[in-house]
């Protein structure tokens, strides 16, 4: 008799075997298959990671409530954290501020916001961001690629910073151009004023009231064509010449054209040292650079009041490069305004460098050309500053030892004449028309033509019968230098004298090898202008 108790439990361990048996058939069959997959998807983790890691700019993943989940080593160098240190953190810590991507002026076409780094810095960085969703659309995170832009925005601001040099040098060629041809009508007008008030005071007797008011006009004569070569040195048209001077006189006349000009509320107070002491220097570059250090001042102090102090002494003083003590004219400017940033100290002799908003300044700075100045001077500039205090530049010009102050001349010259034949060249009437009363004046013998074609035609029809030419360079047809050459063709041993209210194209070393005698710059004084007619003629 068979028992069922015990069938039964060999059924059961029968069946649990034959399951086993079919578990472990089936593991064993997919095991393969279950590994490639499992290497497959370690390879795919391995490409995304290299290729996350690869990625120039910084790469943050959020997850899908917002914190930060992943960050590839690029953004972890951007902002100098360690990975560890931004898994978990909110994306804030990325940011200097909460207000969301805007436009910037360097990048108009790139959405652009600030970021902050560990250590407080902050960058200008690109950012763009996309979700990462799955197959259903579900929102699994936030993936945000950033970029800075630190190093493009410096390239930007210098290529910006070249192109506004080539248009101030454009301005500049432009200025040149535009300052030769004032130069050159100005000129003109004044060697007519000049001479017929020359030409009046000599007629005039000794002693007379009238003579006061008409030096009083050559004196404006003078300021006016000083004026004119400040402008041809400004566009660097034109070679700056250096006196003997004590700048003590130039820095009084300087405070009486800026009480003019300076309003009331702004006090000018002097401490002029008195001194014998000269310094070699161009007198209308030194003005210059006082008008453009006192004009600083008084924009830092506004027109709501303040006070402006001027000095003048002389010093002993070791410049930090060579160390050896020397003496020196030191010209302070100091004022009570706003000061300058010490961040801005560095760059104020920047040509191109302001800090005043646009449309307030523009062009070359005032200190750039004291600068420029001072160092062609062999001087020094020191300046000192604090915001909210006040500035004091001092400007150092070297003094010139054992050579005496320069006497001015108070006794009118003599002015020698001669019974010669002069030709006289100029299209200007007024200019010929002064120089033939004038010479006749004094005896010689004058002939006027008013173009260099005329000129030639006369010339021509008697070449020995002139014993100088006086001619401008620029007239119409032939110019004075062309002109000059030809009858020096006809004639070799022909004393002429060149004058000229302004030419780029000459220099006294080219007139001098074509032979032309003297070369002049108007207006010319009928003082100069005697002597050297009477040398020309002398020296034949």
């Amino acid at each position: 008799m068979t028992d069922h108790s015990d069938s039964r439990e060999n059924w059961d361990e029968l069946k649990d075997a034959i399951v086993g048996l079919g578990e472990r058939s089936i593991r064993k069959s997919y095991y393969p298959e279950l590994r490639a997959k499992i290497r497959d998807l370690d390879e795919q983790r391995i490409f995304f990671r290299s290729t996350l890691y690869s990625i120039p700019d910084g790469v943050v993943v959020m997850d899908a409530t917002g914190h930060i989940k992943q960050a590839n080593p690029a953004l972890c160098r951007m902002f100098g954290y360690n990975p560890e240190e931004l898994v978990g953190q909110p994306p804030a810590i990325l940011y200097e501020d909460q207000r969301g991507p805007f436009r910037h002026d360097d990048f108009p076409t790139i959405w652009s916001r600030r970021f902050r780094r560990k250590d407080g810095s902050s960058f200008l960085g690109e950012t763009m961001a996309n979700d990462i969703r799955d197959d259903q659309g579900k929102l699994l995170g936030t993936l945000e690629l950033i970029r800075d832009l630190s190093q493009q925005l410096k390239v930007i601001r210098q290529q910006r910073q070249l192109e506004e040099q080539l248009r101030q040098s454009q301005k500049m060629a432009a200025i040149g151009t535009l300052a030769g041809g004032i130069a050159h009508d100005f000129n003109n007008l004044l060697a007519a004023i000049l001479g017929y008030a020359e030409l009046a005071l000599l007629k005039l007797p000794s002693n007379v009231a009238l003579q006061r008011e008409i030096r009083q006009i050559l004196k404006a004569g003078g300021k006016a064509s000083e004026l004119v070569n400040q402008i041809l040195s400004f566009s660097r048209k034109e070679t700056t010449k250096r006196i003997l001077l004590q700048p003590g006189i130039l820095l009084k006349e300087a405070i009486k054209l800026l009480r003019g000009t300076i309003p009331t509320t702004v006090s000018i107070r002097e401490q002029i040292a008195a001194t014998d002491q000269v310094i070699l220097a161009n007198p209308t570059q030194l003005h210059q650079v006082v008008m453009n250090l006192c004009t600083n001042a008084f924009h830092a102090v506004g027109e709501h009041g303040g006070e402006i102090v001027l000095s003048l002494e002389s010093v002993k003083k070791a410049m930090p490069e060579t160390q050896v003590e020397r003496e020196w004219i030191r010209i302070s400017v100091s004022d009570n305004g706003c000061g300058i940033d010490a961040a801005h100290l560095e760059r104020i002799f920047e040509p191109y460098f302001t800090t005043k908003p646009s449309g307030k300044g523009t062009g070359m700075g005032r200190l750039a050309v004291v600068h420029g100045i001072v160092e062609s001077h062999d001087g020094r500039i020191e300046v000192e500053s604090t915001r909210g205090q006040g500035t004091s530049v001092r400007v150092y010009f070297p003094v010139v030892a054992g050579i005496e102050t320069p006497q001015v001349q108070t006794g009118e010259q003599s002015l020698v004449g001669g019974s010669e034949s002069i030709l006289v060249v100029d299209d200007e009437q007024m200019v010929a028309d002064y120089l033939k009363g004038f010479l006749e004046q004094l005896g010689y013998r004058i002939t006027v033509c008013n173009d260099g074609n005329s000129a030639l035609a006369t010339f021509e029809r008697n070449p020995q019968g002139y014993d100088l030419v006086i001619t401008d360079q620029t007239m119409p047809g032939k110019t004075g230098f062309e002109m000059a050459r030809t009858m020096l063709a006809l004639r070799p041993d022909l004393p002429i004298i060149l004058c000229s209210g302004y030419s780029s194209a000459l220099s006294p070393e080219r007139v001098t090898r074509a032979g032309i005698r003297e070369f002049l710059m108007k207006p010319v004084s009928p003082h100069d202008l005697t002597p050297v007619i009477r040398s020309v003629l002398n020296a034949r």
